[in-house]
């Protein structure tokens, strides 16, 4: 089921339990959407997944997700990226748009990004043809979860 955007939390800062002013975190963002899935194989948090069309019933190519991976064309429909962590059969969190953290190869603040052959990783977009997933918006030296925006697949 979708969320709703009609009513929508726009507060940049919250009172904790001591009545102090905290930022409001990824993890009660403002403007994210999220989607929930059946994972068609186990699922970390922070991967980016992909519709599985290598299922047999078209209703579960559009249900079912696995991380998504390019050298896989099966996998290569990317609609998010996972919130919280689930195994087979179970019920994923996606988000399809906004803001969330995500697992990176390496990028810059700004970078475009796309699905790698790493399951459930996103690169910066080196061809034009590579689905656009995401946008950085913190820099990865390394390989590591950082803070993206989805940039929604529908």
């Amino acid at each position: 089921m979708a969320t709703s955007t009609l009513v929508q939390y726009l507060e940049t800062q919250l009172r904790d339990g001591f009545g102090n002013l905290v930022a409001v975190g990824t993890s009660s963002m403002d403007r994210r959407q999220t989607e929930t899935f059946i994972a068609a194989a186990a699922v970390a948090a922070g991967d980016v997944v992909s519709l599985d069309a290598g299922q047999a019933a078209d209703g579960d190519k559009a249900i079912k997700v696995k991380p998504g991976d390019s050298v896989d064309t099966l996998l290569s429909c990317p609609v998010g990226v996972a919130l919280t962590a689930a195994g087979i059969g179970g019920k994923v969190e996606v988000c399809v748009r906004g803001v969330c953290e995500a697992k990176l190869l390496a990028c810059t603040v700004g970078d475009v990004l796309t699905l790698t052959g790493t399951a459930g990783s996103m690169d910066t977009i080196t061809a034009a043809t590579d689905p656009q997933v995401a946008i950085a918006l913190e820099t990865a030296a390394a390989p590591g979860t950082f803070t993206v925006y989805v940039r929604g697949a529908f």
